[in-house]
């Protein structure tokens, strides 16, 4: 399992728990520019332009940093998008009564929730997240099952079961890895009946030299540690197999839809400014950019 550790080479108390599905491009884990975002508090909430994270802290002995989880107002999220879980899987067990505390406490505060997932999510707790209406569910899938703790069939799984209890889900390929990706899934995707996917790019961190073949490195070496996305006939398969690309954010935006509650440019603006005060911002562009698209969600 993997874990994050201070420049000394000693793994924060937190991080040490790791996440069980353990990918090997973790940005979490792995890129130093961004798991550097994670060191002084695994448990505080992050936020980018698509949504607002709470994040479960990792170490339950922690008991400041878990009533401060518990102590959050949920009114400071009253209309915005609100994922739940960016350092780890939102499903581990291990985080199922912070994930129940969102479902009940955060979420009807909320235009939308939502968790991202590469874990093989069991049927009771879909039956759970179907009696939820705002909830949206996201499903990464890579093709990439030597390098993840997770199986494309249980993602290819998960996502069949979701569609079959009405729970809004979406698949994303996330990180494709030019000449490491596996994209035959793609024609399952189509069949089970989504017609819709978003593909986002990789992290590069020398660290993964000890895993990705010399001739994949060499593509990625160049862009630094930014987010990539190299086209090298990734778009032509998912035309071949009838799916449209859409960006997440957008399927967000679509799903949020006329829904409420609606604030005031004025209200939207105070609670962003308070969300702040406690968040990693964790998105590639500006600050100015993620808090005015965090204003802009509320309205």
């Amino acid at each position: 399992m993997a874990g994050l550790k201070n420049p000394d080479g000693e793994k924060v108390a937190g991080m040490a728990y790791g996440c069980p599905v353990a990918c090997e491009y973790c940005v979490v884990t792995n890129v130093e520019s961004r798991s550097e975002l994670w060191r002084e508090d695994d448990g505080a909430p992050s936020i980018n332009k698509a949504v607002t994270i709470v994040n479960p802290p990792l170490d339950r002995a922690n008991l400041e940093t878990l009533n401060r989880f518990y102590s959050m107002s949920p009114e400071l999220f009253r209309g915005d998008v609100v994922g739940f879980c960016a350092n780890s899987d939102p499903f581990w067990p291990r985080h199922r009564r912070e994930l129940e505390h969102f479902l009940t406490k955060i979420a009807p505060e909320t235009k939308i929730v939502t968790c991202v997932t590469k874990w093989n999510v069991p049927d009771r707790m879909l039956d759970r997240l179907a009696k939820v209406p705002n909830f949206r569910l996201v499903v990464s899938i890579t093709g990439l099952d030597e390098i993840e703790g997770t199986s494309t069939e249980d993602r290819l799984s998960v996502l069949e079961r979701a569609k079959e209890r009405g729970i809004e889900t979406y698949p994303l390929i996330h990180p494709y890895i030019a000449g490491m990706s596996d994209l035959s899934f793609l024609p399952r995707l189509k069949k089970i009946g989504y017609g819709q996917v978003d593909v986002k790019g990789l992290r590069y961190d020398p660290s993964m030299d000890s895993w990705m073949p010399p001739e994949v490195a060499a593509q990625y070496r160049q862009y630094g540690n930014d987010e990539t996305l190299i086209d090298d006939g990734w778009r032509d398969a998912l035309v071949a197999a009838g799916l449209e690309l859409q960006g997440l954010k957008k399927w967000y935006m679509e799903e949020m839809g006329d829904n409420g509650p609606h604030l005031s440019p004025e209200d939207a603006a105070e609670r962003v400014a308070r969300v702040l005060e406690m968040v990693h911002i964790t998105s590639s562009d500006s600050d100015q950019a993620v808090i005015a698209a965090a204003v802009e969600r509320r309205l």
